[in-house]
């Protein structure tokens, strides 16, 4: 019974050991990606569930700080990155992190580009507008045979057997 007791004790030992040990403290990003458009806008929000009051900020892929960039499509604000009007080059992963820079996390942002079909609408347009003059010449045409198979018809005399 006593080793019964024992082993007991070990087993809920072994349970509160594990539960009491604290995972380490990680920044959160919401959304993690994000996937636009150019000219489109994103925004990525940092924080630090257990300390609401820690300071972060953000950096470019390049981990060069966002919040001391001249460009001002990006803003960085109580852990809210914020990039207007995209182009191509504002892909990549961004870093939030902390004063410290003790805590990482990053965000990933994918850009993708539309393709302009107004090349191919014009393409189109043209194969058509040359089908509607085919159709109209063709309908021209029936029409002038059609007259002068009339007037031909009129001149010829008729065979009158008597």
């Amino acid at each position: 019974m006593i080793a019964y007791q024992g082993t007991l004790l070990t087993i809920l030992l072994i349970i509160s050991l594990a539960s009491g040990q604290e995972e380490d403290p990680t920044l959160k990003i919401t959304p993690s990606k994000v996937a636009a458009q150019t000219g489109e806008n994103a925004e990525f929000e940092c924080s630090f569930p257990d300390n609401e009051s820690l300071n972060v900020f953000w950096l470019f892929p390049n981990n060069t700080a966002v919040n001391q960039s001249i460009d001002s499509r990006y803003e960085d604000s109580d852990g809210t990155l914020s990039i207007s009007d995209l182009v191509e080059g504002d892909e990549g992963e961004y870093i939030c992190t902390t004063l410290t820079r003790d805590m990482n996390a990053t965000a990933t942002l994918k850009i993708y580009v539309m393709p302009s079909y107004f090349t191919e609408a014009m393409i189109v347009m043209g194969i058509n507008i040359v089908l509607v003059l085919i159709f109209i010449g063709c309908g021209i045409n029936q029409y002038v045979q059609t007259r002068k198979e009339k007037k031909t018809n009129l001149r010829k005399p008729a065979n009158l057997d008597i």
